[in-house]
């Protein structure tokens, strides 16, 4: 959950709940949370639980623990990964921790210590921003994200960001995510691979994200349909399914010239076998307007 500050900085507090992210004491170990609501099915049913029953899930064991404070609001799912050793240029390189992952709409994503907040794990594990070169934007471009007025929006507000929430392939210890920023005064949407250890960009990532398909709808020239990042929104959460990662776009409050279809774009290529390759890619295949185009 968050809380916005008067800093407009948001607190993200750590529950100990039925997410199964932060456990009773005593407890097993966690069981991961990769994707939206658990599962491909969106269930959001942890059906392994053992420990939290309905006597224990109560004000005396059940409630925050502790929070951490990140620079804009929290829209995303938070997820979850057990036992991931930090890499190499993190501050706590080497060392093994329980991870929960969070993306703001200020554009950044944290890894954060799930067990506690004191000492060195006060500070995120790692942090990284889609705002810079390292992850996409040219070399002295400028860059922020875009802006609620840009596109009337009043649901996401001051700025919109990272909505959608990310997959994590534990398989390859990536998490995937889009990211919305404004970059020279251009709205662009980016697919980003992360490496859950450091925040880096992986397989060649990140991608820019462009397509067009014939149509003479809302928005269309020249019997094209172009996509367009600044009226559409990426809301859907990310899904890892049998090696495609598949996400979708509306738009913003039904407004703008893309008002009417929404875009989803499927599949997005990954490369399961990046351990042994090394020269896998971040690619997108193909694009579906899943609604007619009048």
């Amino acid at each position: 959950m968050f809380a916005k500050n008067t800093n407009r900085e948001v607190r993200l507090s750590l529950i100990l709940g039925s997410m199964t992210i932060f456990l009773l004491a005593g407890s097993t170990p966690a069981q991961n949370v990769t994707t939206q609501h658990n599962d491909a099915a969106r269930t959001g049913a942890n059906t392994g639980e053992t420990v939290l029953t309905p006597s224990n899930v109560n004000a005396n064991n059940f409630g925050k623990l502790f929070y951490y404070v990140v620079d804009g609001y929290v829209v995303a799912q938070p997820l979850y990964m057990a036992n991931i050793t930090m890499g190499a240029g993190t501050p706590q390189a080497g060392t093994k921790h329980n991870v929960v992952f969070v993306a703001t709409e200020h554009d950044s994503v944290y890894a954060f210590d799930a067990d506690g907040n004191l000492g060195p794990n006060s500070k995120p594990l790692w942090q990284i921003t889609l705002l810079d070169s390292a992850h996409g934007v040219a070399a002295g471009a400028t860059a922020t994200p875009v802006p609620a007025s840009d596109m009337g929006e009043t649901d996401l507000v001051p700025e919109v960001g990272i909505t959608g929430t990310p997959v994590i392939d534990p398989a390859t210890n990536t998490i995937y995510l889009v990211g919305k920023i404004k970059e020279n005064g251009v709205d662009l949407a980016r697919l980003h691979a992360l490496d859950i250890a450091t925040g880096a960009e992986k397989f060649g990532g990140p991608v820019l994200l462009a397509a067009s398909v014939p149509g003479n709808g809302n928005g269309s020239s020249g019997g094209m349909l172009k996509f367009d990042p600044k009226w559409t929104n990426q809301r859907t959460g990310l899904l890892l399914l049998n090696g495609i990662v598949y996400f979708g776009f509306g738009s913003h409050e039904d407004t703008g010239p893309q008002a009417l279809p929404p875009w989803c774009p499927t599949p997005l290529a990954i490369p399961m076998v990046v351990c042994m390759l090394q020269q896998a890619t971040v690619r997108t295949t193909q694009w579906r307007r899943i609604t007619p185009i009048r």
